[in-house]
């Protein structure tokens, strides 16, 4: 069976939509485990509706405690061998499950998928039927041993897996686990790192993972919406991705692959980084003053991995990247604001 897992705050909006989704799958053997986090609009009516006459839907409700907390209790409660993940604004197409389901998957521990971004009011139907015009001659991508630490990578640098598609490594959507890996191993999400705690558990988990199979089918569909938080200031980001960035490596640390992965890992520092510095220091909606970025940036260049981070600057990343990086790292904070202010505006603009 499949167990998707779906978290719940003050979905309503889209509720609907992503609940229909799945029960329009071709594959019948599911179960979906809403869990409830505390929402204050009408969510918690709605997923009482959906689960009251469908006895395929289990219904959990606690208070709010974030998405890594409702997507540990549905990890704790679901029955499934492979578990999904669905944000509640998201959708499917009515195939996802059934091709996770097929027979020649048993032995395989993570199955990869692609997902395609549409607007938030879009209709599933029209984006499904659109995703799933051809179907035939899908290759599929096997990865075994050793070839899974080219995946590892992928979640640290991203970049193409396959000529033509490559999977997101970071996110949880699109993509199949197995519950015995994250039983065995304790593997859940990280209440404690608010962004970029999805990276944290695909790492563990691909560490753990010694089987996987890519398919390069759109069977996901993540909404955009306009007022997401990733374009607005974030006062926390720069503790939040210190400690995401020391979680990191104490996850390698524990599996021995800090040698292996180091200058992957400190391109990723250098990634974090410049996150921060565009969304958070410099960012066009801070309130804070000059000064008091300019301390922020003090006390970032104090952070021992940044520090050794700069000397792999040259040889990794892009070169706006870079460039950033240089001005930075040089107390350049004037040129390093108006780098971050451009980038920002750009990035706003796709």
């Amino acid at each position: 069976m499949i167990s998707v897992i779906i978290p719940v705050y003050n979905a309503e909006p889209c509720l609907r939509r992503c609940l229909d989704s799945v029960l329009a799958s071709a594959c019948g053997d599911f179960e979906i485990v809403l869990i409830n986090d505390g929402s204050t609009d009408g969510s918690l009516k709605i997923c009482t509706e959906y689960a009251t006459g469908d006895r395929r839907i289990r219904l959990i409700t606690q208070e709010n405690q974030g998405v890594s907390a409702a997507r540990n209790r549905g990890i704790d409660e679901a029955l499934g061998e492979w578990l999904i993940f669905l944000d509640a604004d998201d959708f499917i197409t009515d195939d996802f499950l059934s091709m996770t389901a097929r027979p020649e998957y048993r032995q395989t521990e993570l199955i990869l998928f692609r997902f395609a971004t549409c607007a938030s009011d879009a209709s599933a139907g029209d984006c499904c039927q659109e995703a799933s015009k051809d179907r035939s001659n899908i290759p599929v991508y096997s990865y075994q041993g050793e070839e899974m630490r080219r995946l590892i990578r992928r979640i640290l640098v991203p970049g193409s897996l396959t000529e033509n598609a490559s999977p997101d490594f970071r996110t949880p959507c699109a993509r199949a686990y197995r519950k015995s890996i994250l039983e065995r191993y304790s593997i859940r999400f990280s209440p404690d790192i608010k962004i970029g705690e999805d990276l944290l558990f695909n790492l563990e988990y691909q560490l753990r993972a010694n089987s996987c199979v890519f398919i390069p089918a759109t069977v996901y569909f993540y909404a955009v919406h306009e007022d997401s938080s990733s374009h607005r200031f974030n006062p926390g980001l720069h503790e939040n991705h210190a400690r995401l960035l020391q979680a990191v490596r104490g996850v390698l640390d524990q599996y021995d692959m800090n040698s292996a992965l180091e200058e992957d890992y400190y391109s990723y520092a250098l990634e974090n980084l410049t996150y921060v510095l565009i969304h958070e220091i410099f960012s066009p909606h801070s309130p804070r003053k000059y000064r008091e970025n300019r301390k922020l940036c003090r006390e970032m260049r104090q952070n021992r991995i940044y520090v050794k981070a700069f000397q792999y600057n040259r040889k990794t990343g892009i070169l706006p990247r870079r460039i950033l990086v240089l001005f930075f790292r040089l107390k350049c904070y004037p040129i390093a604001a108006l780098i971050s202010r451009v980038s920002f505006a750009c990035l706003g603009r796709k």
